[in-house]
């Protein structure tokens, strides 16, 4: 197999593969890349939809480099295709499973405290944020 079937031709189909997932997943939205600065002058940047077609190419060309020497050519085509395609699900499935442990550990954190009122003078209340235990075992005391 040439350096071309074995490298160039995954990372093709792969980046076809990005595209078939912004046109399926993603409603057929391309958005382009764009820079923006925050009110506190940060730079971002965000990626749109170019993200989907590197992680197509990533992806197309990480699913057959272990056995393309091994395999026919359609099948180097076939497995980048696809793999171009949901390499980006995957990803993104990934993420969101992060971020929903985070906000569980997170809000598991918070359940532990509770904002209770110390003095109300005039206008100004003053809080504190003790734990539940606390605040539980003086409201049973008083």
């Amino acid at each position: 197999m040439s350096l071309i079937e074995m490298i160039v031709l995954p990372m093709l189909m792969g980046g076809i593969g990005g595209l078939g997932h912004i046109l399926v997943f993603k409603d057929g939205e391309f958005t382009f890349p764009r820079k923006f600065v925050t009110e506190n002058g940060e730079t971002h940047y965000v990626f749109g939809s170019i993200k989907d077609i590197l992680i197509g190419i990533i992806a197309g060309l990480l699913s057959v480099l272990p056995v393309a020497e091994s395999v026919p050519i359609w099948y180097v085509v076939y497995i980048s295709l696809v793999s171009g395609i949901g390499g980006s699900s995957v990803i993104t499935r990934k993420l969101e499973q992060s971020l929903e442990r985070t906000k569980d550990y997170y809000l598991g954190e918070l359940a532990r405290y509770r904002l209770e009122t110390k003095s109300d003078h005039g206008s100004t209340k003053h809080n504190e944020v003790n734990p539940v235990d606390d605040v539980e075992g003086r409201e049973s005391q008083g």
